[in-house]
């Protein structure tokens, strides 16, 4: 698995968005992403994609996860608690 990982400012600060790419079994792409808000997870998101390469499923995925994190600050949610305080 080869892993990157991107930094996006956004209104509610500085998200870490990392995706650990895997080896597709179909020879397409196969990623997912955690997204992160200081220090605690938010989401995560998965892409498989069997007609993309590995650059334009990254950049795809890239993007889900920015969208998602426009999303949730238009939202207006209290964004300093976790996912696991959302869930429980």
């Amino acid at each position: 698995m080869d892993g990157v990982m991107h930094i996006h400012t956004g209104k509610a600060g500085v998200w870490t968005i990392s995706i650990l790419q895997a080896k597709a079994a179909d020879g397409g792409y196969s990623a997912s992403a955690e997204i992160g808000l200081k220090g605690r997870c938010r989401c995560k998101l998965v892409l498989k994609a069997p007609e993309l390469s590995a650059q334009a499923g990254h950049e795809k995925l890239k993007q889900k996860c920015i969208d998602w994190i426009n999303e949730e600050e238009t939202k207006g949610n209290d964004l300093s608690r976790s996912a696991e305080a959302e869930e429980a």
